[in-house]
């Protein structure tokens, strides 16, 4: 059965190779609306979206995140970075309660489909909560403009993938029992 919608859930791949080229700002906020739109919890829409374009503020939070990956013990790559160049980085945050972390995991995911639907890629990275092992939270909070009473969930990055989309991997089998 052909469907626009379900060919290209199968087609989006993590792209972990990001051309230089920036994102069209019409463009980053329909797939920021599209997270906005997520479903969530009791509709408390207790979330917050920081959206970063600055290079500074990308490099900073890459720096203070393989600080903390050091710091833990957490082996990389000499010239690792954790956004792979991408020229957009969205941080979630939420106030942590109930199912905000499952929430801002919707809402993750409606943006890189959005993304995807718009010819743009991206890599969600849960590396970033290793950024407060590192540092004052309440400093980086202030970096990345997580309110008060909020606290890190998950972040993203957007961007323009250099080379061809990467091929799909292999999936588990075994994993799915219909019960009818």
């Amino acid at each position: 059965m052909k469907n626009p919608v379900i060919e290209l859930l199968l087609d989006r791949r993590t792209v972990r190779d990001f051309t230089t080229q920036l994102v069209d700002d019409e463009a980053l906020k329909l797939i920021i609306e599209c997270g906005i739109h997520a479903p969530n919890s009791r509709n408390k829409q207790n979330w917050h979206f920081s959206v970063i374009t600055n290079p500074k503020v990308i490099e900073e939070i890459n720096r203070l995140t393989i600080a903390g990956m050091d710091r833990l013990g957490i082996k990389h790559e000499p010239d690792y970075h954790i956004f792979y160049h991408a020229p957009v980085v969205v941080i979630m945050s939420s106030v942590i309660e109930g199912f905000s972390e499952l929430n801002c995991g919707c809402a993750v995911e409606n943006m890189a489909i959005a993304a995807k639907s718009l010819g743009i890629d991206s890599c969600i990275v849960g590396q970033t909560r290793f950024m407060y092992h590192q540092a004052d939270p309440i400093d980086i909070n202030r970096i990345v403009k997580i309110p008060e009473g909020y606290e890190h969930d998950i972040a993203i990055c957007f961007g323009y993938r250099n080379g061809d989309n990467p091929k799909v991997k292999p999936r588990r089998e075994g994993i799915v029992d219909y019960i009818k």
